[in-house]
């Protein structure tokens, strides 16, 4: 003996209580087509995070398209100590550019196959578009190309 149309328990659902009952799982379902949005927005940011393995702070320098921006920043130098990770920017853009460098000896860094503008003693923040060839201010570096695959945090680990 299952539950006939309209019981509910061993009570009969009025048409109101039916209504109510109706409306609630709708709103359920809404709430979950939220919740199932909101990651796959998260997910189209990529935030870059850099773990110092050193025992010296390294600064890092980068170069990426804000969120919702076409013109690229270029910005330096943010302070990461040693043995810490620090997040350095936030972009929609896969595609972006760092170098990081032992404070105080721009010898050893962390750059390799992309020359990008670097302002010294920093700190710096200007941008370029997408077709600037040269270095509007600043100087040339070497910087590393990263290429990210989608995820939401893309870990540059440096290591001595």
């Amino acid at each position: 003996m299952g539950i006939g149309l309209g019981k509910l328990g061993g009570r009969f659902m009025t048409s109101s209580s039916k209504k109510l009952g109706v409306i609630a799982v709708l709103c359920l379902v809404g709430l979950g087509t939220i919740t199932l949005a909101t990651p796959a927005e998260a997910r189209s940011r990529i935030t870059l995070r850099v773990c110092n393995r050193t025992s010296d702070v390294v600064l890092v320098a980068s170069s990426y398209i804000p969120v919702g921006g076409s013109d690229w920043r270029n910005k330096g130098w943010t302070r990461v100590r040693a043995g810490g990770c620090d997040d350095i920017f936030t972009t929609d853009n896969r595609t972006f550019y760092a170098r990081a460098e032992v404070k105080g000896d721009s010898d050893q860094y962390w750059g390799s196959d992309i020359k990008q503008c670097v302002e010294y003693p920093g700190p710096y923040d200007f941008y370029t578009g997408s077709d600037d060839t040269t270095c509007p201010e600043g100087e040339p570096a070497e910087f590393t190309t990263f290429h990210s695959d989608g995820r939401s945090v893309y870990v540059w680990n440096l290591d001595p």
